[in-house]
């Protein structure tokens, strides 16, 4: 399982179980409310948390394919370099 699915799965349980209790437990309506805002606030921070961590990987993809773009473009240009130097050997 990789870490996006691992974080969506937490979300999803996070809230599931925050539902269920607030459902089993005795408590008042601005209890309860309460409950929920603290909920709310938990469930968004642990969101934005899994949002950081996704843009991080996607930054790192990013820059590695970059540095193998320019890598294979270095190469490429050598490779046509030398045959043009074979071709026109000034």
């Amino acid at each position: 399982m990789d870490g996006r699915a691992l974080g969506l799965g937490l979300l999803i349980g996070a809230a599931i179980g925050a539902g269920a209790a607030l459902l089993m437990a005795p408590a008042t309506g601005e209890q309860t409310r309460r409950q929920l805002r603290r909920n709310a606030r938990r469930l968004a921070e642990q969101g934005g948390d899994t949002l950081s961590e996704w843009w991080d990987d996607a930054d790192e993809s990013a820059r590695r394919m970059a540095r193998r773009g320019m890598k294979e473009g270095r190469k490429a240009a050598v490779r046509v370099r030398d045959r043009a130097r074979d071709v026109a050997p000034w």
